[in-house]
């Protein structure tokens, strides 16, 4: 817990023992005690939008993403830092899609 939510903690718990402790206190009080009230007490508090959007800015961004080529490896891979891409085709030479298509007019083999 933060400095600031351990003093609200600790004022709402005085309050309550206050308050408990002395019943013809209690009769004289003006204002009722809501249970709202209580919880708006203890509730944390958000930061402004000014101050958030300052310490947005002056923080760290991601690290930089590191743009350069790939090495050919041997295989044919290519590795780019940590990771190495293989690419295959999975159709040998020869294949359907390999043979130039039969000119206009002309029958297929």
């Amino acid at each position: 817990m933060n400095k600031g939510m351990t003093r609200i903690t600790v004022l709402a718990a005085a309050l309550l023992g206050a308050l408990a402790a002395s019943g013809a206190a209690a009769e004289e009080l003006k204002t009722p005690i809501r249970a709202s009230m209580l919880l708006d007490l203890t509730a944390p508090r958000a930061q402004s939008r000014d101050t958030a959007y300052q310490e947005s800015l002056r923080a760290e961004g991601p690290a930089p993403v590191r743009r350069g080529f790939g090495e050919v490896q041997e295989d044919g891979s290519v590795r780019y830092g940590d990771l190495s891409v293989t690419v295959r085709n999975p159709c040998p030479p020869g294949a359907a899609h390999y043979e130039p298509a039969p000119l206009p007019g002309r029958r297929s083999k």
